[in-house]
């Protein structure tokens, strides 16, 4: 994978990009009672020790809260502990409600996966994948594709990691092929593929992920998404710097102004810069960002 720049950065560019596919389905799909999805919510800790294999699936809810997809074949204590820490990362950042959700492949034997630690407890929300008939729901997408029915498109991305006899590789190949058969744009098909080959990576060798997206010819998808993922740097540290500013003026920064900095375009964060000097409260520094 290194030899195409594939980064968990890129990864995030992706989901960012295609985040609308969860907007509205991901309740259905995970069986899960949840609030709308606001946005996909970009994420770096410096702090955490991360790998170019990890994933943020971190996604803004209309409630304020955020849930945080987690994969893992199997949940232990260690896992847990790991998703802990970095959800204490996550509330100290937004002061918001974290929703934790597991999708599990080989299944866990209880509907939440917890720890106790004293004065600290966890819980999150264990979605059983191996639940779901990866080989029937195959062929229930095939043909609700071919007649041209509506579908849920998460379970298209997240069909390869259902319960199958199928080896993973041949069930993404697969997977990817029904794709192509959609009635949609070809830059939208695209979007599905990487998003369905992305969410397998951790479960894939480099070779198996190579072979993946050199079959999809995947290799200038993925020089644009590089090109992107830079000038996104560049733009997140303009927004972080400005949030630190104004901090440093006017104490602890409210989630209104990190929302409306975040959604900024970069000329308006530029700009931004010489408002703080010259502000004499955060309402001002809201009003500003809000026209």
């Amino acid at each position: 994978m290194q030899q195409f720049d594939v980064t968990a950065h890129n990864y995030d560019f992706v989901f960012k990009d295609s985040f609308s596919l969860f907007k509205n389905d991901i309740g259905d799909f995970l069986k899960v009672e949840l609030p709308g999805i606001v946005s996909y919510l970009e994420t770096e800790f410096s702090e955490i020790e991360t790998s170019a294999e990890r994933m943020d699936l971190n996604f803004k809810l209309e409630d304020g809260s955020i849930l945080h997809l987690e994969e893992e074949i199997e949940v232990s204590v260690d896992d847990l502990i790991r998703f802990a820490s970095y959800d204490l990362k996550l509330y100290n950042r937004y002061r918001d409600r974290i929703r934790t959700i597991i999708l599990c492949i080989k299944g866990y034997p209880a509907a939440e996966a917890t720890f106790n630690a004293g004065s600290l407890g966890y819980n999150t929300t264990v979605v059983n994948m191996s639940d779901k008939d990866g080989k029937e729901k195959m062929k229930e997408l095939r043909e609700k594709i071919e007649k041209g029915e509506e579908i849920n498109y998460l379970e298209l991305i997240f069909l390869p990691l259902m319960n199958s006899d199928q080896d993973m590789v041949k069930l993404v190949k697969e997977t990817i092929e029904l794709e192509d058969k959609l009635d949609a744009d070809q830059k939208f098909k695209n979007n599905l593929a990487a998003l369905t080959i992305v969410l397998c990576d951790k479960f894939l060798s480099s070779e198996n992920m190579i072979e993946l997206w050199r079959d999809r010819k995947m290799v200038k998808f993925f020089k644009y998404v590089e090109e992107q993922g830079k000038n996104e740097g560049k733009q997140e540290e303009a927004r972080m710097l400005m949030i630190r500013q104004i901090k440093a003026k006017f104490g602890n920064t409210d989630n209104e102004i990190i929302d409306l900095i975040n959604k900024s375009e970069l000329s308006k964060i530029e700009d931004l810069s010489e408002k703080i000097i010259t502000s004499d409260s955060k309402e001002e520094i809201i009003d500003f960002l809000k026209h």
